[in-house]
């Protein structure tokens, strides 16, 4: 049987062979873990408590000036998501006239 590869591939296959014995897939997806950020899950909180209406951008920064950490405001919207934070969409228009006041 002969399988269409690349050299590189069939290289990096023989050396696992040879080190580890066998050439099982390595491990896919993220780490084990809660990532960076975790450590300041309480701050985050608290700072939320104190003022629900704070941007991710703000959040970013407060997190840099106390505690020395820059971050991706993605980094905190993705632990703010997985702590059950959501965000609800403002209506940029007016009201529906159809809609009873």
């Amino acid at each position: 049987m002969r399988l269409k590869l690349s050299p590189a591939t069939g290289a990096r296959w023989a050396r696992q062979v040879r080190t580890t014995g066998h050439a099982s897939p390595a491990p896919q997806g993220c780490p084990p873990g809660r990532g960076k950020l975790e450590p300041y899950r309480a701050f985050f909180e608290e700072l939320i408590a104190q003022d629900p209406d704070i941007t991710l951008f703000e959040l970013r920064d407060a997190l840099a000036d106390a505690k020395g950490v820059k971050v991706h405001h993605s980094s905190i919207a993705g632990l703010l998501s997985r702590l059950g934070f959501t965000y609800k969409k403002s209506l940029w228009l007016r009201p529906n006239a159809v809609v009873p006041r």
